[in-house]
């Protein structure tokens, strides 16, 4: 087949989009880029990511090699462990984590969302248009799509990606069938910084890695500590000039040390002023506690010590599977079509596992070596599949780790202890991340 130059429209900069324009970029492939913010930094990026090794794998797969490296510089200290844990403490089941390289592929990558859109973002200053919210496509008589925005400007493509997060317009118009789910759980967060006196109280299973805690009554809890210790010397005094290791200076004023926790009931247990409305950060502090009375006072401290403006609040939410649709030359990526509860830690790293089987499929139709309508039906199909599976892996965990009945609870602890007195098994809990 000769070659067939196409000019990909991708709407949304976040890890998947960007992973995606990335790929597409290094292997000549035109595309364009469309974020609503107005600049990169426009509003708080959240906190930290953990990219998986499957999520490393796909940044690999579309990084340039020195924008990779520069991800690598900027990550946190790979995790030690993940340590389930009871709200008294006890513990459950720990899986040692292989890696703790941070130059190794497989190894766990925490990043703040800040510092990895800023590296994602490198080398594509001609690719990315900031302030452009979208608001809808139709076709072009040519067979191409055209996408429009808000401020009436207009792009034409060969293909439109829907990159666009959980309440993606995209979806809307090419799947209006397809939903959000609530799932009446919600969600309650802060993160304190580690300093010396938070470092010496934290639990030592927080400070090595991932930390869920299961609770009476239904309540879950979260905890896990972002760290920078590891770094050598040569690194931190080539940071501290703002030099080429760790990148820019924007990036690197993200590298802040703290313990990040989150606490996770039904909404009616909390009995939020205002419900999921609930603003005010003393108010949700008050709610969480209320709900610790009986937790371990180490845990609870955590949430004493947390200023109230940093705690935020939110409703969890889940995709509802949808099967393959017939394909056309507009296609989604990530929590555009399947997002799902935190529980797992996988949204992400799905993303980026999305952008990279898209990034292939595209450059094989680029290079003629596909037909375009038959390599998106199979990445559709590979996307449906994999996003979904996450999505009930996710699903199960939310149900485990928020049981209110205490015969579901005892079994629940009951099965990861099991876990813990089996090394061979303990691999299970993280498998597919």
């Amino acid at each position: 087949m000769p070659r067939n130059p196409l000019k990909v429209l991708i709407i949304g900069a976040g890890a998947g989009g960007l992973c995606l324009a990335q790929g597409l970029k290094r292997d000549g492939v035109a595309a364009e880029v469309f974020e609503r913010d107005p600049t990169p930094s426009h509003q708080a990026q959240g906190y930290r990511l953990s990219i998986s090794a499957t999520g490393s794998r796909a940044l690999k797969a579309c990084l340039p090699d020195t924008v990779f490296e520069r991800l690598t510089q900027n990550t946190a200290q790979p995790s030690e462990a993940v340590t389930f844990l009871d709200h008294r403490l006890n513990r459950l089941l720990e899986i040692d984590l292989r890696y703790r390289d941070r130059h190794a592929i497989d190894a766990e990558r925490p990043v703040s969302r800040a510092a990895l859109r800023h590296v994602l973002l490198e080398g594509l200053d001609d690719v990315v248009r900031f302030g452009k919210r979208f608001i809808g496509f139709d076709d072009v008589t040519s067979g191409a799509v055209a996408a429009h925005f808000e401020d009436g400007t207009t792009a034409v493509g060969d293909v439109l990606v829907g990159a666009d997060g959980a309440g993606s317009r995209v979806r809307s118009i090419l799947l209006p069938e397809a939903r959000r789910a609530d799932t009446g759980l919600i969600g309650i967060g802060g993160k304190l910084p580690l300093t010396a006196e938070v470092r010496a109280s934290t639990p030592l299973a927080i400070l090595r890695g991932p930390t869920p805690i299961l609770g009476p009554r239904g309540c879950f809890m979260f905890g896990s500590a972002v760290q920078y210790r590891d770094l050598d010397t040569r690194e931190r005094a080539v940071d501290s000039i703002g030099g080429t290791l760790a990148g820019p200076a924007s990036a690197l004023d993200d590298r802040e040390e703290y313990v990040m926790w989150g606490f996770t009931a039904r909404r009616e247990r909390f009995a939020l002023p205002g419900g999921d409305k609930a603003r005010d950060g003393q108010d949700l502090k008050l709610a969480v506690e209320r709900l610790m009375g009986d937790w371990h006072p180490t845990l609870r401290r955590l949430v004493q010590r947390t200023d109230p403006s940093v705690i935020k609040t939110f409703a969890v939410k889940t995709s509802v599977p949808v099967g393959p649709w017939k394909t056309r030359n507009v296609t989604l990526l990530g929590d555009a079509l399947h997002n799902m509860p935190p529980f797992r830690g996988v949204g992400a790293n799905t993303a980026l596992w999305d952008a990279a089987v898209l990034h292939k499929a595209l450059v094989a139709v680029d290079n003629g070596e596909k037909h375009l309508l038959r390599a998106l039906a199979a990445y559709e199909r590979a996307m449906i599949d994999h996003g979904f599976r996450a999505v009930r892996t996710s699903l199960g965990d939310m149900a485990r780790f928020h049981a209110e009945n205490w015969i579901e609870r005892t079994l629940t602890k009951f099965f990861f202890r099991a876990l813990d007195l089996v090394p061979g098994l303990r691999n299970a809990v993280v498998a597919g991340r």
